[in-house]
């Protein structure tokens, strides 16, 4: 018979023993090298495959936002994990027929909500099947969040992230030790549920040789120094050698992937329709997003 294919299974993330960067090196070349023929295998073997059927979901990631009543104040509150462990239940209980599934992500104050068992399909139908499932969703979160002070918001970036006592608990940094070394993010705001997710801060840095180096346009009005120029303690040599001026200065990877975004993931029916797909979305998505106002969109095509 003929080959079908899955449905499209998205946030996965596998349980098991991260690598340092230390002793990923040694493998490198092998998984480059296997990551290559794996892909010219499997293009050659499906180059030529046609009649499957679209198939396409969304993912939407929330932060979990607290408001400090009294002192005026929002602040992002870094239960993701444990509220994560009650969400998946009935994706336990139910594994063939769950409306929705929760995964993690990088950031302890995030939660993704995708939908269930089921892919979308290429029908009109499943458009407002769409909606209704992120209704669902943001149904479903509310109802764990009951009691815990704190509630979902798709925010693409909180304006204080990074600032002093933006996390509730509030956490310090410590760039003398932490895995991503910044003045501004502590590794209490990355997942801790999982070990991928500060391996990967860790990582990133050590392979890097230093920190992430952001620079961000300052917007200037008539009470803005010019030239702007960040404030460092001579203790960090690379903020003061990084840093541009009138620019703000970040330093970890927690500024990108701490990020809140929607994503869409498609199964095209076939490589040419993939093709298609792709172009023409990478000239609407980063349209879409100036007129949203924001600043993340992901696009992903599965061949």
């Amino acid at each position: 018979g003929s080959l079908r294919l899955a449905p499209i299974k998205m946030g996965l993330l596998s349980e098991g023993r991260p690598l340092t960067w230390n002793q990923t090196k040694k493998y490198v070349d092998h998984v480059r090298n296997a990551g290559i023929q794996q892909f010219l295998c499997l293009y050659h073997k499906l180059k030529d495959r046609k009649g499957d059927t679209l198939m396409w979901g969304d993912e939407v990631e929330y932060a979990l936002l607290t408001l400090d009543e009294g002192n005026k104040r929002a602040r992002l509150r870094l239960i993701g994990p444990k509220i994560l462990k009650l969400l998946k239940k009935p994706e336990a209980e139910d594994p063939e027929n769950h409306v929705s599934k929760w995964s993690p992500e990088y950031a302890s104050y995030m939660i993704e909500g995708t939908p269930g068992a089921t892919p979308y399909g290429g029908s009109f139908r499943d458009f407002s099947v769409a909606e209704a499932n992120m209704k669902i969703r943001r149904q479903q979160l509310y109802e764990v969040l009951k009691g815990s002070e704190a509630f979902p918001l798709c925010i693409t970036g909180f304006p204080r992230l990074g600032c002093p006592g933006f996390s509730d608990p509030i956490s310090q940094p410590c760039p003398s030790s932490s895995a991503s070394r910044s003045l501004y993010l502590p590794d209490e705001a990355v997942w801790y549920g999982h070990p991928r997710f500060i391996t990967l801060t860790r990582n990133i840095r050590e392979r890097r040789g230093e920190k992430v180096v952001i620079n961000v346009p300052v917007f200037k009005d008539i009470n803005t120094p010019s030239p702007f120029k960040e404030q460092f303690s001579s203790a960090d040599g690379e903020g003061g050698r990084n840093a541009k001026e009138d620019h703000i200065y970040l330093d970890a990877m927690g500024f990108g992937m701490g990020l809140c975004c929607l994503q869409v993931t498609f199964q095209a029916c076939d490589i040419d329709e993939a093709r298609r797909l792709y172009d023409q979305l990478a000239v609407i998505c980063p349209v879409v997003v100036r007129i949203c106002n924001t600043h993340v969109y992901t696009l992903k095509i599965i061949l």
